[in-house]
């Protein structure tokens, strides 16, 4: 058997209306944002899901987006599933962005700027992520929320041919983990209603 894990970016932030870099800072959702997790929340209702477990970095745009999908205040706040952190960079506009590099992300360039490692990123939600499905039985379902650069990593890290796949807001990625083997079954934007992504190939 194996373990169920939905993985899902926040909702709008401001400074994603604002078109602002934001890792490890913070500011709210916005209507809009909290407009885009009721649309979550009611996807998971329409499938049926229930979730054995809820988690969400410890940051508020995260587990406010959380709580709204799942309709519960009992979500498990883990430091290891936050945004990367772009130093000086933060609060500033994504104009500033360095180019994205394919399969990498923004490798060490922040790090000069007092900010993180790509591949610390990779790291750190891999292990936060493969040590909370520890804790879980087979045929749990699970549902964590994160953002979107830090989703970005972690699937590279697992997956043997990542998809390149802009992470929406509220994008709901659906992971079928068995030991320790990832599979990615589909990428989905309940916002919109589309599905972003999509793997038909099973288990081995």
């Amino acid at each position: 058997m194996t373990k169920t894990l939905y993985l899902m970016r926040h909702g709008q932030t401001r400074f994603n209306e604002l078109k602002r870099i934001q890792g490890v800072s913070d500011s709210p959702l916005t209507a809009l944002g909290i407009e885009q997790a009721t649309k979550a929340r009611a996807y998971f209702q329409k499938l049926g899901i229930r979730f054995t477990a809820v988690y969400a970095s410890t940051q508020e745009r995260a587990v406010d987006t959380a709580e709204i999908v799942s309709g519960s205040t009992n979500v498990v706040r883990l430091k290891g599933l936050k945004e990367m952190d772009f130093g000086a960079f933060e609060g500033q506009s994504e104009t500033l962005n360095p180019p994205l590099i394919p399969d990498v992300g923004y490798a060490d360039y922040f790090v000069q700027h007092g900010g993180e490692d790509s591949m610390a990123v990779r790291q750190r939600v891999g292990n936060t992520v493969r040590e909370l499905l520890a804790n879980h039985a087979d045929g749990d379902t699970i549902l964590a929320v994160s953002h979107g650069g830090a989703i970005a990593q972690f699937y590279r890290g697992v997956l043997d041919n990542p998809p390149q796949v802009r992470m929406r807001n509220c994008a709901i990625l659906t992971f079928e983990v068995e030991d320790q083997y990832f599979k990615l079954d589909n990428i989905y934007d309940p916002v919109n209603e589309s599905m972003l992504y999509e793997n038909t190939t099973t288990i081995s």
